[in-house]
């Protein structure tokens, strides 16, 4: 099957979702499943809301919760795993005031707070640095959640929506899938044991998580 990764370069929500529909359009001409890490979970939903008749399913991947109140596990399970250095990096960003040197270290940063046992050599790495990017777009983005506009969105898409979560993933996953039943968005669910926020680079759940992929796409 053909995969795009959807490089990303615009500084608010509304021009990611556009750079997104141009990416597809350009390069696909069926409907196409969208997978999401992360923030890229609720960019997919954002974008599934808006341009249904292009979405098969959309995999949410470590998808962080949809209402605040699940906000401080995070914060809580996160700093019992750093350094009072990293963990003042990791309240910089919180707080949408992150430099680009914050930013260089980021991933060094969430390899200790967000990860069970990585695949060696694995991290996620970046070309460049973009602090005004990520403030202005997590600033925007946490707004949504606060309003209650993400959980809209979840409860306005038509695609059909599937949660791979690691057990060990500092977002609950209880934060997701505990909304959406109150909702009445249906969402399959998988938990992989022994795994962190990333389970495609998770040593313990590699495996397992592609099989998932390959399953929910073919």
């Amino acid at each position: 099957m053909g995969v795009i990764e959807a490089l990303q370069s615009k500084y608010s929500i509304a021009e990611l979702r556009e750079e997104l529909y141009i990416q597809i359009k350009d390069n696909c001409s069926d409907k196409v499943t969208l997978v999401g890490h992360s923030w890229g979970a609720w960019l997919a939903t954002l974008f599934a809301e808006k341009y249904p008749e292009l979405i098969e399913h959309v995999i949410l991947i470590g998808c962080g919760p949809l209402e605040d109140k699940y906000v401080s596990e995070i914060r809580t399970r996160r700093l019992q795993n750093l350094s009072e250095e990293d963990g003042a990096i990791y309240q910089r960003l919180l707080d949408n005031q992150a430099t680009d040197e914050d930013m260089e270290k980021v991933p060094h940063v969430f390899a200790k707070s967000d990860h069970y046992c990585l695949e060696s050599r694995e991290e996620h790495k970046a070309d460049q640095t973009d602090s005004e990017m990520y403030n202005k777009v997590w600033s925007e983005a946490a707004k949504l959640r606060t309003s209650g506009k993400l959980l809209t969105s979840f409860k306005n898409i038509k695609a059909k929506i599937y949660l791979i979560q690691g057990q060990a993933d500092p977002h609950p996953v209880n934060g997701v899938t505990i909304p959406l039943q109150e909702n009445g968005v249906m969402c399959e669910t998988y938990v992989l044991e022994k795994c962190g926020h990333s389970p495609f680079m998770e040593k313990y759940a590699k495996d397992e998580f592609y099989k998932i992929l390959i399953h929910v796409i073919a």
